[in-house]
């Protein structure tokens, strides 16, 4: 019992840092106050993960290729693309991944989990952004911030990051993972990184 709370809060304390590091890099997000940041990380975590939770109930798999045909959205593959490893095509309602990102990193990946769903952790990631254009609005755009104020006059700003950080967390509690589709973006970096 006392491993399996050690285990959970571990595993939670590795979400709010690998999100903290996705947003790390925002200058609106480093200027927030640590209590704020730390705050905003786990209510868009916890709007990923409730997502997820939704969409298991509603279409009794985990399989984002199959929630994605019933949601009328193709997944397709290409060779090569702007994007390194996947993108989701608004316009077109399609999910692409990118083959040739998908080869190079299962000739690199050791871990079977990460292996078994590499395919099925980038059409989750893409499938979130397709919820949310179609039904929870950006994710990003429900959190603004003040930038300035000149009298009556108010300009405010959003953090994009947030969208990718309830991404990640939905693909998580979409596929049961215990290894963050974060993880990924580190690793394209550093197969591109090398010829």
């Amino acid at each position: 019992m006392e491993s399996n709370l050690r285990h959970s809060a571990i595993k939670e304390r590795n979400r709010v840092a690998l999100a903290y590091i996705e947003l790390a890099k925002d200058k609106l997000f480093q200027k927030l106050p640590e209590n704020q940041k730390i705050s905003l990380i786990k209510e868009v975590l916890l709007i990923g993960d409730e997502t997820a939770k939704r969409i298991l109930t509603e279409y009794k798999t985990n399989d984002p290729r199959k929630i994605a045909a019933q949601l009328g959205v193709k997944v397709l593959g290409e060779g090569q693309g702007k994007k390194l490893r996947s993108e989701y095509r608004k316009e077109k309602k399609e999910i692409v991944v990118y083959r040739k990102f998908h080869e190079k990193l299962l000739r690199e990946v050791h871990s079977a989990e990460l292996s078994e769903n590499l395919i099925k952790s980038l059409v989750a990631h893409e499938l979130f952004h397709h919820l949310e254009s179609s039904q929870l609005g950006e994710i990003y755009k429900k959190f603004r911030f003040k930038s300035w104020q000149f009298g009556p006059w108010v300009k405010y700003k959003f953090i994009k990051g947030l969208s990718e950080v309830a991404a990640q967390a939905f693909t998580e509690s979409l596929l049961g993972i215990e290894i963050s589709p974060e993880i990924f973006a580190y690793l394209t970096c550093i197969l591109y990184a090398t010829p």
